[in-house]
């Protein structure tokens, strides 16, 4: 017998033992097997135990709603259902919705560039997160004067080009004369006389004229062309430009050559700089995203791979970030050997990317290249000076496979390879351990 007091009157609740398996079965189904999770008011004994019934299943559905909005909740579905006003133990839970849809626009501020978000009402996440954007403020700030420094080198680049093009289009400089039919050399200055002598072996240069001429056919538009020539080890770029014209009585062709080895290095140097990785030398995320979005656009077929290096944080914590480094350094020089045609990109402190145009993949499973791959640095581990084991070095990576007729956005994409990447790392995981 149950007693509970309620206004001052004194109810007494006989609890038949029937009556006590209905009301317990149906608070295990709540837990465990909420869809079954019912109570049949025919099977109780009276009227006032279909009264307690009917709190209990109110309760129960309480339960049962929070639980479904706190599952929501651990997915990161925010847009989820919300739960009825007058459940009173998902109060808690509304409120963590309402920080988190909070949280999520402000991330979306600061990813459209608002440095200017703090959260001030979630503890040690509060300092994580304020911290976190002061970091990507003052990363944003360095990349742009970084970016506005480059802009300038170009422009710089540019206009001096365009000057020593304006100045050499009407000085007597690196010019020579070649009839367009015969080959015949007419005319060389001075200076292009010493070029052929003392800077670049004669016959190559001569070659490449005859070269550019025979293809100008018979358009008599000027056109530029570019070279590189090497001589004693040293490469030197150089640009010429094709003016036909009748000199005496010859079908002839003017060739102004340009010395633009310096401008090429710096041209290089700054696309290095834009699209290279400095620790590596490999390529960079923005390099990948442009091929990617090229990729894209233009429905090439190609294998896009997600490799994750493992234990990159405890090596960094035990033996040192220069250490870290060198790891990093091995993974990237491995990664090189999938194929001389991948596009390898560091995207991240211990991410990399591949991505490996169909037609390249020649029916290679690439599942074995990387399996293979993963051995090898597994089975060269890194030793001390005692020659004792102080690391093994290892990889998890995640193919994705796209089609022609692929319509999935570059997002989807980079998800979906994320997502087979830490599947395969949560599979090894106990390999790792052990």
């Amino acid at each position: 017998m149950r007693k509970h007091t309620q206004k001052n009157t004194v109810v007494s609740l006989d609890i038949s033992s029937n009556d006590l398996k209905l009301y317990f079965d149906y608070l295990r189904d709540v837990l465990y097997y909420p869809k079954r999770a019912a109570i049949n008011n025919d099977e109780l004994s009276d009227k006032e135990h279909r009264d307690f019934a009917e709190a209990l299943i109110a309760f129960g559905s309480m339960v049962m709603e929070a639980r479904d909005f706190a599952m929501s909740l651990a997915r990161g579905e925010l847009e989820c259902k919300l739960p009825s006003v007058g459940n009173e133990l998902a109060a808690p839970l509304k409120s963590l919705h309402a920080t988190l849809k909070h949280i999520t626009w402000q991330t979306k501020q600061i990813s459209c560039g608002d440095y200017d978000q703090h959260v001030e009402f979630m503890g040690e996440f509060s300092e994580a997160f304020n911290d976190m954007v002061l970091q990507l403020a003052e990363r944003s700030r360095q990349m742009e004067a970084e970016a506005k420094r480059n802009q300038e080198r170009m422009e710089e680049l540019a206009k001096a080009n365009s000057i020593f093009e304006a100045i050499t289009s009407r000085m007597e400089e690196w010019i020579a004369m070649v009839d367009r039919t015969t080959g015949e050399h007419l005319f060389a200055n001075h200076a292009a006389e010493n070029l052929f002598i003392d800077g670049i072996i004669e016959s190559q240069v001569y070659d490449l004229l005859l070269e550019h001429v025979a293809n100008l056919g018979s358009d008599d538009t000027p056109r530029k062309e570019s070279f590189s020539l090497i001589s004693d080890n040293l490469q030197q770029s150089f640009e010429i430009m094709l003016y036909p014209l009748r000199w005496f009585e010859h079908d002839a062709v003017a060739c102004v050559l340009a010395d633009i080895t310096a401008y090429t290095q710096e041209y290089n140097r700054l696309e290095d700089a834009a699209y290279k990785d400095e620790m590596t030398g490999i390529y960079n995320r923005l390099f990948g995203m442009k091929l990617l979005d090229r990729y894209t656009r233009e429905h090439v077929p190609y294998r896009l791979i997600f490799v994750d290096m493992d234990m990159l944080k405890y090596v960094n914590d035990a033996f040192g970030h220069a250490e870290g480094d060198m790891y990093i350094r091995t993974v990237a020089e491995s990664l090189q050997e999938i194929s001389d045609e991948a596009t390898i990109c560091r995207i991240g402190g211990d991410e990399f990317m591949i991505i490996l145009h169909e037609r390249d993949v020649c029916g290679r499973d690439m599942f074995e290249v990387l399996e293979n791959l993963r051995n090898k640095l597994i089975n060269s581990p890194v030793t001390g000076k005692d020659g004792k084991t102080l690391y093994h070095r290892s990889i998890s990576y995640g193919i994705k496979t796209v089609g022609e007729d692929n319509t999935l956005t570059i997002s989807d994409i980079l998800a979906a390879a994320d997502d087979l990447m830490y599947e395969y790392k949560k599979a090894h995981k106990q390999e790792r351990r052990v």
